[in-house]
């Protein structure tokens, strides 16, 4: 998170579509409760994104193993 967004839910990045603490792409959060979440609150995107954690990785150490790996998410 603080690699992406420095801890900033309103962060946004010009080069896509990712934004929030989580960076989501819009494909992102269209899969984790699209418009039904409100994504400007940081509790609800911090949800969505231990969700998305805990669907990709298992959990956050695995998700840091594979960021100091391939230095990417």
């Amino acid at each position: 998170m603080a690699r992406e967004s420095s801890f900033n839910p309103t962060a946004k990045n010009s080069k896509s579509s990712a934004a929030g603490l989580f960076q989501f792409l819009n494909s992102t959060r269209k899969n984790y409760g699209g418009s039904s979440v409100n994504w400007e609150d940081p509790y609800q995107q911090s949800l969505k994104g231990l969700q998305y954690i805990k669907d990709r990785y298992g959990n956050p150490v695995k998700a840091l193993e594979h960021w100091d790996k391939k230095k990417w998410y």
